[in-house]
């Protein structure tokens, strides 16, 4: 029988001792600093079915998620660990006090080609606040808050915390006649900071038919520079247009106005208009972090 040489796949997770020391420190300094700021702990499987894994995903998903059968039954791993939170709420929802504050640590699987910064298998450490009705726009103005202490626990000055609004986004959109494209558009503008401006521009017209135009004022409303406050008055321009879109808009200015308040110095956060967010299931307020001394890193 033919010797089997030791390998790792490519783009999966094997520290060494020292490392994965490291990596525990890290670990406990989240969950600390997560339990501040009242989130349980939860683990949810690994594996799951696909149908629900991919119920809210959309066509990127199923191009990356790691999907098998055993015997009659449809599985793949998780892909993030926002989808399984909602299935485990849905499943328990008779059984959970609400606002339901939760924080999940654990491995995720893509299957997507491995490269510098991309990893087919890779840590989540997620917080999410659920309500059983609508939840107070305070609690997305508190989530900036636990990234903010929470960089500063792990010894992390030089980072900013960018914000959006899916439906400003969204709203945008249906004033531009792109309802119907809408996730494709927001997916391509996803990858904005990986792919850069003319080749966004290329896949909206190319791919999902937009016309040149229509794409260039995406990129415009997308790219608006300046302060918060600034895009801000950018934004109030289009007021009273969309419905959707006005929501959006006062969703913004309320987390922009109240999480100064929550502790987080203005150098450590923005308005960022080209945070989109690809998957189908984000619908408001969508964050990013990004290390500002390490940009090529990507966001954190």
């Amino acid at each position: 029988m033919a010797q089997i040489r030791p390998h790792t796949l490519s783009g999966f997770m094997e520290l060494l001792p020292e490392d994965q020391k490291k990596m525990q420190r890290v670990m406990a300094t989240l969950r600390e600093s997560y339990a501040l700021y009242g989130f349980t702990p939860l683990d949810t499987p690994v594996i799951e079915s696909a149908d629900v894994l991919l119920a809210k995903g959309g066509g990127e998903t199923e191009k990356q998620i790691y999907r098998f059968t055993k015997g009659d039954s449809d599985l793949a791993l998780r892909f993030d660990l926002t989808v399984p939170l909602a299935k485990y709420v849905a499943l328990h929802a008779n059984e959970l006090t609400f606002p339901f504050r939760r924080y999940q640590i654990g491995k995720v699987y893509r299957g997507e080609r491995a490269q510098r910064g991309r990893f087919r298998e890779f840590y989540q450490a997620d917080i999410d606040i659920i309500g059983d009705g609508k939840l107070d726009i305070m609690n997305e103005a508190e989530i900036p808050a636990v990234i903010y202490r929470t960089f500063n626990a792990l010894g992390l000055k030089n980072f900013r915390i960018r914000v959006n609004n899916r439906k400003v986004l969204n709203g945008f959109f249906a004033l531009l006649g792109l309802t119907e494209k809408s996730g494709d558009v927001m997916r391509t503008i996803d990858k904005l900071d990986k792919i850069g401006p003319d080749k966004v521009r290329a896949v909206l017209t190319d791919e999902f038919a937009v016309e040149p135009e229509t794409a260039d004022k995406v990129l415009e409303f997308i790219s608006v520079p300046g302060t918060s406050a600034d895009k801000l008055a950018f934004l109030r321009r289009y007021e009273g247009k969309n419905e959707t879109f006005d929501l959006g808009l006062h969703e913004l200015a309320t987390v922009v106005e109240y999480v100064g308040s929550f502790g987080v110095p203005a150098e450590n956060f923005e308005i960022d208009l080209t945070i989109a967010r690809g998957l189908d299931y984000y619908t408001g307020t969508v964050y990013e972090t990004v290390m500002t001394d390490h940009p090529e890193i990507g966001s954190v």
